[in-house]
């Protein structure tokens, strides 16, 4: 999944992934998760198992989470078949673990 959401700030994305808490509360479904804020908003880059895991989770979790912060407007989505997953080092995911970096310093500076 490819999503660009324009005029998100980091702020915004880091109060999103706090309320989500999906280092207490994965997503099922979700893979992998990739985000990076610039000078015209938030690109993401999603991993998921099923499109309907992801639709679930826009539909259930994600949207009404940015409402709950104030986000206007709406993301641009592509959902596109995965031809390759590549990992130079597979073993650096289970040295990191599950965290999402956003959540953990929102929730630390608190």
């Amino acid at each position: 999944m490819l999503m660009h959401w324009p005029g998100v700030s980091p702020h915004q994305y880091d109060a999103i992934m706090a309320r989500l808490n999906l280092d207490v509360h994965p997503a099922a479904g979700a893979v992998l998760h990739v985000a990076s804020v610039t000078d015209d908003g938030l690109d993401v880059c999603d991993v998921w198992q099923t499109e309907q895991s992801f639709q679930g989770f826009l539909a259930q979790r994600l949207l009404p989470a940015a409402d709950d912060v104030g986000l206007d407007g709406q993301p641009e989505i592509r959902v596109v078949q995965l031809h390759n997953l590549f990992a130079a080092d597979p073993q650096v995911i289970d040295r990191i673990g599950a965290l999402s970096m956003p959540a953990a310093v929102a929730a630390w500076a608190a």
